[in-house]
C-alpha cells in the first residue's frame, strides 16, 4: 500500500510522515488491497471551496473531499483508491470547535474520506449510520493500538461519540 502525500497548504506545518503511518494503518484495518495507493491533498479553504463548487456544486468551503477512482472491473498493477483532500483551515475550526488537537482532527477527516473511498455514504440515513459505527469502529481500533503517541487526546469518549452521531 502507498499513501501519495501534497500539501500545499501554509497554514500550518503538518507531520506528513505520521499522517501517511495513520492512513495506512486504517487502509490495513479496512483491507484495502496491498497493491491500493491513496492520494491525499491537503490545501486551503480557498481551494477546497472551488473544487466543491466544480465537483458538488457546492460554493463554499467544506472539511473533506474524496473522489474515487477505481472502475469497477478494472484491475491494474496499482489500484488507485481515490484521492482525498483536506482543508486545514476548515479542520483547524473543528478542532478548537471540539476540543481536541489538529492532528486528531485531520485523523477523523482521513478516516471519513477513506470510507469515501470504500464505498460508505451518509446521505441515507441508514448508510450514514453504517458509517458512523464504522468511523467510530476505526478511531478506537487507531486508539487502542497504542503506538501512536500524538493520538492520545482522541482516546476520549467524547471525539468516538462526535463520530457516532
Amino acid at each position: 500500500m502507498d499513501v501519495l502525500i501534497s500539501n500545499e497548504q501554509k497554514v500550518v506545518e503538518l507531520d506528513l510522515n505520521f499522517i501517511r503511518e495513520v492512513a495506512l494503518e486504517i487502509m490495513n484495518f479496512e483491507g484495502t488491497p496491498k497493491n491500493g495507493q491513496l492520494s491525499l491533498l491537503f490545501c486551503d479553504d480557498e481551494a477546497i471551496k472551488c473544487l466543491n463548487r466544480e465537483y458538488r456544486g457546492k460554493d463554499e468551503a467544506t472539511d473533506v473531499l474524496s473522489f474515487p477512482m477505481e472502475l469497477e472491473n478494472f484491475v491494474p498493477e496499482i489500484r488507485m483508491l481515490g484521492d482525498i483532500v483536506i482543508s486545514t483551515e476548515t479542520a483547524i475550526r473543528q478542532a478548537e470547535e471540539y476540543k481536541h488537537s489538529l492532528e486528531a482532527e485531520i485523523i477523523i477527516l482521513l478516516i471519513h474520506g477513506l470510507l469515501h473511498l470504500h464505498g460508505y455514504d451518509h446521505i441515507e440515513e441508514n448508510d450514514c449510520k453504517k458509517m458512523r459505527v464504522r468511523e467510530a469502529e476505526i478511531l478506537k481500533h487507531l486508539c487502542e493500538i497504542g503506538n501512536y503517541i500524538k493520538l492520545k487526546d482522541i482516546s476520549s469518549e467524547p471525539l468516538i461519540e462526535r463520530v457516532s452521531e
